[in-house]
């Protein structure tokens, strides 16, 4: 059993809370709002899951130092657009806790990933990037340069119906799962004006292969 903090209350932080819980885990949730924070602890209920109930293991705050203090590890899940602001709010709590990066996304001014905004704010960070739907049965992909967290992020959410693949390519990743998107709000638009398999197939094929080419040019492997 682990001790985690989960910087985000969302859809996807909650569902990974969920995850983890199940799995025996104690989960301390930090929310920005005092009613999602009430919902959660009172009702048991997540707003953007109005068909899912909160599981026993998950506690909601609103205090920074309240959910990061005494914990193994945290796992950041906040809007790219808010990353850096937050990260400066909870950062004085760190220690020597790895920071899991859920986010996807660009900081818009700089254009920098996640990981480097966090390096910025934290220069000492312990950084891993968890990439992946959260739909089960799934996949996803864990990169971090160090070992020993990949190790404990496989074996914290690995399940039955959850596979954790693991990678040093912590800018690939970081940047596949952001601009992956990108191709399916086109798939989307393909799949709803009718014009057929073909030219999905079409879509995605070229489509990853722009984004590989990309990748590499920004720095991945």
């Amino acid at each position: 059993m682990k001790n985690i903090a989960i910087i985000g209350s969302g859809s996807w932080g909650v569902a990974l809370a969920i995850h983890l819980a199940k799995l025996g885990n104690q989960v301390k949730m930090w929310s920005f709002s005092e009613e999602e924070k009430d919902l959660i602890n009172e009702e048991k209920k997540c707003k953007f899951l109005p068909n899912v109930i909160i599981p026993d293991g998950i506690y909601c705050t609103n205090s920074f130092q309240e959910a990061i203090e005494n914990t193994d590890f945290i796992v950041h899940v906040t809007p790219s657009k808010f990353t850096r602001d937050i990260v400066k709010q909870y950062k004085e709590y760190v220690t020597n806790q790895p920071i899991v990066i859920c986010s996807k996304g660009f900081e818009k001014d700089t254009m920098l990933t996640l990981d480097e905004v966090i390096s910025e704010e934290i220069p000492n960070a312990k950084i891993a990037v968890l990439s992946g739907p959260i739909s089960v049965p799934t996949v996803l992909v864990v990169a971090s340069k160090y070992d020993y967290i990949l190790k404990l992020v496989q074996d914290t959410f690995m399940s039955e119906r959850m596979r954790i693949y693991t990678s040093r390519d912590v800018k690939g990743v970081e940047l596949g799962g952001a601009l992956k998107n990108i191709i399916a709000f086109c798939a989307g638009v393909a799949a709803g004006i009718g014009l057929g398999d073909n030219t999905f197939a079409a879509l995605i094929t070229r489509g990853l292969a722009e984004l590989s080419r990309l990748g590499v040019a920004l720095g991945g492997q």
